[in-house]
């Protein structure tokens, strides 16, 4: 939900450049941000008087590689809150390092690995890593599985995510690809107290493509994964989906991907099990100009929850960036994230609204002002909480590589 540079944009990237460069292009930069806000409820805590001004220092660190075989980055995002009333200082982050290569003229291999720290689902409203133009993703690496949990926003405690995935990519034929990955990632809360809602999920993809015509490319994949919860709670789910990826004119992409899963949950010893069958769907619809992006995104699949239930997480999103002009850009976002499920016999259901938008000025190559505002609504079956409305200005500073 953060919008930083990623793999896909950095791919799509180099192979817009490489016809024209040979050597390695690389980029390195430190951005340094200061800056003053108010929140009414930065925690997503219930109750009033929630409300708190805020001093905020963060550093976004970045190192890129792009050759004629592939990429190579690493990231890392760092904040600290310094609330004035009730929450004292908060931190989160974001680390992150990713790689695509090509061995052969047939066969890519990636990877990637992140860490996360977030408290309230602050993350959810950052920006950082200004989007450098309109890249297309490359097809080829897909992502991985991540849960959309908004159980998680509503704790008041920090939670911690470790992630990873490895893949290779092989072309069978010149219209036919071959596409495989694996990847894991822990779930863990901070305290003693909340380590039955630790857990580890498993997961894996199998996929098949074929080139229609320049335009069009289908396929299908199978999918699975495997979540391992503390006192011998699981859940596993498995299934097929058709696939298609289509280039609807110069500046437009589609995909999609729909098919079902068949979940089996187990509730330990003495908790019994259950199955059920799902929808499962991916899809997305980006626009890319020279100087502007716009994607959508929507999915709903059967995934792993902090509850220890098996949900239908349904999910859905908007991205916008836009240059003004030469020293003026926009980012936009809104994401709405629902999860249901029983609990104790009852149909219950969870839902996260999140909305954010970011204005940033170049004042010179290295320094730019702007601000910040946001919007976050947590809706599930305990306390209600306050809707979250803030806002921050703040100053950046870049040492290293300029934009």
């Amino acid at each position: 939900m953060n919008r930083s540079l990623t793999l896909e944009s950095l791919v799509g990237a180099s192979l817009l450049s490489l016809s024209t460069a040979a050597t390695a292009q690389t980029q390195t930069y430190v951005d340094l941000q200061a800056g003053l806000g108010y929140s009414t409820n930065p925690l997503l805590a219930a109750g009033n008087n929630t409300g708190s001004g805020f001093g905020r220092a963060s550093a976004f660190a970045y190192y890129g590689s792009i050759t004629e075989r592939g990429m190579t980055s690493v990231s890392a995002y760092l904040e600290n809150s310094t609330y004035f009333r009730r929450y004292s200082n908060k931190q989160v982050f974001s680390l992150s390092a990713e790689t695509s290569r090509s061995v052969s003229e047939k066969v890519r291999l990636f990877g990637s690995l992140g860490l996360t720290g977030d408290f309230g689902a602050q993350l959810s409203s950052r920006f950082y890593g200004v989007p450098q133009g309109s890249v297309a993703p490359d097809p080829t690496v897909p992502g991985s599985l991540l849960i959309v949990d908004p159980n998680l926003f509503g704790l008041n405690q920090r939670q911690y995510r470790v992630s990873g995935q490895v893949g290779t990519s092989m072309a069978l034929s010149p219209r036919d690809s071959l596409t495989a990955s694996v990847g894991a990632q822990h779930l863990f809360v901070n305290g003693s107290e909340a380590t039955n809602l630790d857990y580890t999920q498993y997961e894996s993809s199998l996929a098949y493509d074929r080139q229609i015509n320049e335009r069009l490319t289908v396929g299908g994949r199978l999918i699975g994964q495997y979540a391992d919860y503390s006192g011998g709670r699981s859940i596993t789910s498995v299934g097929p989906q058709a696939t298609m990826r289509a280039r609807l004119s110069d500046s437009w992409d589609a995909t999609a991907a729909v098919g079902f899963v068949h979940t089996r949950q187990s509730f330990g010893s003495d908790g019994g099990s259950g199955s059920s069958i799902d929808l499962a769907l991916d899809g997305s619809l980006c626009r890319s100009l020279e100087f502007q992006r716009l994607c959508a995104r929507v999915s709903r699949r059967t995934q792993s929850s902090l509850i220890g239930g098996a949900p239908t997480s349904t999910s859905a999103g908007v991205d916008y960036y836009r240059r003004l002009s030469a020293k003026d850009t926009i980012q936009l976002s809104a994401d709405v994230s629902r999860s249901s499920f029983r609990l104790l016999g009852l149909s219950q259901r969870t839902t996260f609204y999140s909305m954010a938008g970011s204005y940033d000025r170049k004042i010179n190559d290295r320094l730019s002002a702007g601000a910040n505002t946001s919007v976050r609504k947590l809706s599930n079956f305990g306390p209600a909480a306050k809707t979250d409305i803030g806002g921050s200005v703040f100053v950046r500073y870049r040492i290293g590589d300029i934009r």
